[in-house]
């Protein structure tokens, strides 16, 4: 039964013409005499049971109670009194507040009403129920922020918060965690952000680099799958930078020298003590940690990637000779005595190198996030009921162009993106599974090649792209996962936010081309 069954509609046009069913209308005589309150002249404040009064037409057609809003009357009763009328017969009839009176009914408690004199039209009860719904301001993200920030100082935990707001307990925790931040709250009250927006920037309390990173995508117009993606990064830059302080720290305790960010060094596997007319790669072998040690430009630091762990570099590259030749092997002029280097020379080299290792950090550890985010993405594709578009076509280039992408093992496996609980081997549960679920045949061959895919994935994408890279990431833009920054490299073109890649983290693979990744 629904909850308007018990609900007598009424306009005054209709009011009954019988006189037996007037009376019958009205009140029995064992129903409890309406409170009424003294008000200014003309209007009562009347109070009774939600079940005593008449509800007028509404334009308002949908009568659903939002859950909160009926647990809210349910604990607090109904706290703005109604507005409304005596019809001819007596009876109170209620022109604005119907969704309230209906909560009341549901809750079981009285409903409040100011009783004042209306106009009988239909075209006069039609245009003040416009205005009343359409002319309220709801309570802004500031407002509500700074409102249950105010409930938790007044001591009121989470819960108590959620039982007297009616709302549930997660929501109450995120508003929280974005009302303690203040570049949230400054974020979500300036219109800037929205309330999503404004916990990922609350996230990152505390850490003002990443809160200034966020703060700035929001302002350049970043949407929710952007930031989500700098997000990840963000994250993974917090959780190895942890690690990394904590060898860093036992380098430092050990009297290790390790190099600032503004010192030069480079790597020992890009150095050697070959003569340079040495040319037999075999030959040219790098320089040995053991024996670097007595280098006066023997120095440590962190590996970026993996596992953090301590890592012999040298600050004094000029002192050895470049591993790599390079041209100059097969040069016909290779014989002629290099040049010697102005001090000049050897700060634009170094800055370079600098400046590679820069970039090769920053889009590596943005690819690195990508990865995280692509793949949710891809488990969700597969998620839904039919098959995303063209699926018969990218499945056959992938069987035929990018067959060797089919058997890459990797930490993603078809299960795992399908969702598929089960103690079995992979196939065995992959078979089993498509026979419970015969119509998702084709969901199932779509994350056999996709783990194929993301298993074959790597850094090296965005640096060399190839056709396995462009085949895969442009069908899953075609699909509508967006493309990251990063990911756009590796699909073969430029990002498209418009900026300068001399401005941003991530630049064109070859500006990287050839450089080291084992200590970056």
């Amino acid at each position: 039964m629904s909850i308007t069954d018990n609900v007598h509609f009424t306009h005054l046009t209709d009011a009954p013409k019988d006189a037996e069913q007037s009376t019958a209308d009205q009140p029995a005589a064992d129903q409890p005499t309406p409170e009424v309150a003294s008000a200014a002249d003309g209007v009562e404040l009347v109070t009774l049971p939600a079940l005593h009064v008449s509800i007028e037409h509404n334009v308002r057609t949908a009568a659903d109670l939002d859950p909160a809003f009926l647990a809210s009357v349910k604990r607090h009763g109904v706290l703005l009194p109604t507005i409304g009328y005596r019809d001819t017969t007596g009876r109170i009839v209620v022109r604005d507040g119907q969704m309230r009176v209906l909560a009341a009914i549901e809750a079981g408690c009285d409903v409040p009403v100011f009783v004042t004199a209306r106009d009988d039209s239909m075209a006069k009860r039609i245009a003040e129920q416009l205005v009343a719904n359409e002319r309220r301001t709801a309570l802004t993200d500031g407002d509500r922020l700074a409102a249950y920030r105010q409930l938790e100082i007044e001591g009121l935990s989470v819960t108590a918060i959620a039982k007297e707001t009616g709302t549930k307990r997660d929501t109450v925790k995120q508003t929280l965690t974005v009302a303690k931040s203040d570049a949230a709250t400054a974020a979500v009250t300036s219109g800037q952000a929205s309330f999503t927006q404004a916990l990922l920037v609350a996230e990152f309390d505390g850490d003002a680099e990443a809160v200034t990173e966020l703060t700035e995508c929001i302002a350049e117009g970043y949407d929710d799958d952007e930031l989500t993606h700098t997000a990840a990064r963000l994250r993974q830059d917090r959780e190895r930078n942890e690690a990394r302080a904590a060898v860093l720290a036992n380098l430092v305790a050990e009297g290790k020298w390790v190099p600032g960010e503004d010192d030069d060094y480079e790597s020992l596997d890009r150095l050697t003590d070959a003569d340079d007319d040495v040319t037999g790669y075999d030959e040219r072998t790098p320089l040995d940690a053991e024996q670097h040690t007595e280098c006066a430009g023997a120095a440590w630091t962190v590996t970026q990637w993996g596992i953090p762990e301590p890592v012999q570099v040298c600050t004094a590259p000029d002192a050895h000779h470049p591993r790599y030749l390079g041209y100059r092997a097969t040069s016909p002029v290779a014989d002629v005595p290099e040049a010697e280097k102005s001090d000049e020379d050897r700060a634009a080299e170094a800055g370079e190198r600098k400046n590679a290792r820069r970039v090769l950090v920053a889009n590596n550890k943005a690819w690195d996030a990508a990865d995280e985010v692509r793949r949710e993405w891809v488990a969700g594709l597969l998620q839904r009921k039919t098959a995303p578009k063209d699926a018969a076509r990218f499945l056959a280039l992938a069987l035929t162009r990018h067959s060797t992408t089919r058997y890459a093992s990797g930490p993603v496996t078809a299960r795992g993106l399908l969702g598929i609980d089960s103690n079995r081997w992979e196939v065995e549960a992959l078979a089993t599974w498509v026979e419970e679920h015969p119509t998702k045949g084709l969901h199932l061959s779509l994350a056999v090649v996709i783990a194929g895919f993301e298993n074959t994935a790597n850094r090296e994408w965005w640096r060399t792209p190839d056709t396995h890279s462009i085949g895969y990431l442009d069908q899953l833009a075609r699909w509508g996962y967006p493309l990251s920054r990063v990911e756009q490299l590796a699909a073969g073109a430029q990002p498209t936010d418009g900026t300068d890649p001399d401005d941003t983290d991530l630049v064109d693979a070859e500006a990287t081309e050839g450089e080291d990744t084992a200590t970056e």
